[in-house]
């Protein structure tokens, strides 16, 4: 039998049921990722350390070959969102959508790039000696081009 989800994948499954929603048997996962429109790629985020193993390479593998189209949430599974470096297999985004500010990792292998506004105050990023101007003006999401990549 499969572990039970434990902190913050439990709390995200709590949440997922709570919308009347169920998630996929990961037996079924193929059939699931061929019949799909687009697949959402969350596998891993900007925590990964070292290549994907076990569920994750195999779900990644699945994804690049039988995906029609692929939207990564924050980076791309298995790519390193600081370094750009790719230790194993990396899902083949066809657009990403990164979270508050660019990944200077994600310049490539990312396909088209998008930032999302999750609400964070620039104040917050100077005490972290990150340059920032927001860009977001009245959107909640924008296409990031060279010019935006170069935060700091």
């Amino acid at each position: 039998s499969a572990a039970r989800p434990r902190g913050a994948a439990a709390d995200q499954l709590r949440i997922l049921q709570a919308a009347g929603l169920r998630p996929e048997d990961p037996s079924e996962a193929e059939k699931a990722i061929r019949r799909a429109d687009v697949v959402i790629d969350a596998l891993i985020g900007y925590s990964l350390r070292g290549a994907p193993r076990g569920r994750a390479a195999e779900l990644i593998a699945l994804c690049n070959e039988h995906a029609r189209r692929v939207l990564a949430l924050d980076v791309p599974s298995g790519l390193d969102a600081t370094t750009g470096e790719a230790p194993g297999a990396v899902v083949r985004a066809d657009r990403t959508l990164t979270l508050a500010l660019p990944k200077t990792g994600l310049a490539s292998l990312s396909g088209e790039l998008y930032v999302a506004d999750i609400g964070i105050p620039p104040e917050v990023y100077r005490p972290l000696g990150i340059s920032f101007e927001p860009f977001f003006g009245s959107r909640y999401w924008v296409r990031l081009t060279h010019k935006r990549m170069a935060i700091r």
